[in-house]
């Protein structure tokens, strides 16, 4: 004896279906979202320079005013050297 689909089936069939499909989207960005699983950086960050770098550690006070400057110096004369070529 086979069974005949009654009116409500393909309503719950739906249902589901739409149920299933809102909760994988949910975990999909909420794991994309939190850069967890991203295998990219996020566009907001940018690659600071050497420069700035540099300004930052004198900032904290990781290095004297003649190791910022002296580093300051070798930094720019480099910048030069390869703007030449």
């Amino acid at each position: 004896m086979t069974r005949r689909y009654q009116r409500g089936d393909a309503g719950a069939a739906m249902l589901v279906l739409m149920l299933v499909m809102v909760l994988g989207f949910a975990w999909w960005g909420s794991m994309n979202g939190s850069g967890h699983m991203s295998s990219s950086p996020p566009a907001q960050e940018r690659v600071r320079t050497a420069l700035e770098l540099l300004d930052e550690a004198y900032a904290r006070g990781e290095i004297t005013r003649e190791e910022y400057l002296q580093k300051r110096e070798d930094l720019m004369s480099g910048n030069r050297r390869t703007k030449g070529r």
